[in-house]
């Protein structure tokens, strides 16, 4: 129930707990003469824009709202209506999870107050986990690359249920037999009627797949071309660096200017490892969970090519031969996500290019319509 509020409101915080069918809200006014009154409800998310918009001004509303699926939408939706929304990361914000007790009437309501700390003591981000949110275009380039990755996850799954169906009659077949090579496959006395019909329908659901996964790799490269242009340029003079590659590192990292350092944005790609210390004792964990990973991926499949084209690369590995390779995997992925930030910062080639690996990539592009001149 809205609570009667002593004095002008001067300022307002509002801690918002997001789901697909309602929001719970909570506010913190603060008057002109220092005190507080809080008032909280609960709005359809079909009545957003009639209900909560017309609470917040542009002047003197702060809004809060933890990261999730449809958080960047609700942001579009009130960013403009108040003085500044925040969307942070729920893991990092430990305050929702040291209570035995969590509602969303409690989880808005700390939202609110944690909040009000921030703008009113001005801490700074390590205890304020803000997520970067980003522009239209970028979330689109986002979407694709996970429809993408969906897209591969059940291709491989196709081909891993045809190679099934081949075990199962103790013939051993290629790796890319859905590809190419089935249909002398299929001519082997040991496939009954039952496995042809079996394979038959996954090689069309697969060419279908496959189909659908060159069309949105197209659509990715092309707006990556088009928004990263000159990054992706730069980025794809190293070995092992696709136009795909760099346009999932681009997406997730939107800009280098918003990174203070190379630490700064190596932790934010998820690609630091974590550090347990007490009493003396340091003891080095796995690749911390904060973060954003599509690019660690899409780095580590060509890391090979990564290493091969980099002697400092070529001489890490052999230093660390004894090492878990994992764990020097990771450290070159890390490596490379440094070159990169330098090479956006400084506006600069690869240290190492190869002009006819790099000459050839250019050449490939053309069959997506996309056409780059060689740096």
């Amino acid at each position: 129930m809205r609570q009667e509020k002593t004095g002008e409101v001067v300022t307002s915080y509002y801690g918002i707990d997001l789901h697909k069918d309602q929001i719970t809200w909570h506010c913190i006014h603060k008057t002109g003469n220092g005190e507080t009154a809080r008032e909280s409800g609960k709005i359809c998310t079909d009545r957003i824009l009639e209900e909560l918009v017309p609470m917040l001004t542009v002047n003197d509303s702060y809004l809060i709202v933890e990261a999730s699926g449809s958080s960047f939408f609700f942001y579009s939706l009130v960013e403009a209506h108040c003085k500044k929304a925040f969307v942070v990361n729920p893991v990092a914000f430990r305050e929702l999870y040291m209570t035995g007790k969590k509602t969303d009437r409690i989880d808005a309501k700390k939202l609110a107050e944690r909040l009000k700390y921030h703008i009113e003591c001005d801490d700074d981000e390590s205890g304020f986990p803000e997520v970067f949110v980003p522009d239209a275009d970028i979330v689109k380039i986002r979407k694709m690359v996970t429809a993408y990755e969906l897209i591969v996850k059940q291709g491989t799954q196709i081909k891993n249920q045809a190679k099934s169906v081949f075990r199962s009659k103790l013939m051993s077949v290629a790796v890319d037999i859905m590809e190419k090579g089935l249909e002398d496959a299929l001519k082997d006395k040991r496939i009954d009627e039952a496995d042809r019909s079996i394979l038959i329908m996954l090689k069309r659901i697969y060419d279908t797949l496959m189909e659908e996964k060159e069309e949105i790799k197209k659509q990715i490269l092309l707006l990556g071309s088009f928004r990263f242009r000159e990054e992706v340029k730069l980025l794809m003079s190293i070995p092992g660096i696709s136009l795909m590659s760099a346009t999932v590192f681009m997406a997730d990292i939107c800009t280098v200017e918003r990174f203070r350092s190379e630490k700064k944005m190596t932790s934010y790609l998820a690609s630091v490892g974590t550090v347990d210390s007490s009493g003396g004792i340091t003891r080095n964990g796995g690749l911390s969970r904060r973060g954003r990973r599509t690019s660690y991926r899409y780095i580590l499949q060509g890391l090979e090519h990564i290493v091969n084209g980099n002697k400092d690369f070529q001489k890490f590995k052999e230093r660390h031969a004894l090492t878990r390779s994992n764990k020097v995997r990771a450290a070159i992925v890390r490596k490379t996500f440094v070159s990169m930030y330098f090479m956006l910062k400084n506006k600069e080639a690869y240290r190492y290019l190869n002009e006819a690996i790099y000459a050839r990539k250019i050449r490939d592009l053309k069959k997506y319509g996309i056409d780059f001149k060689c740096a």
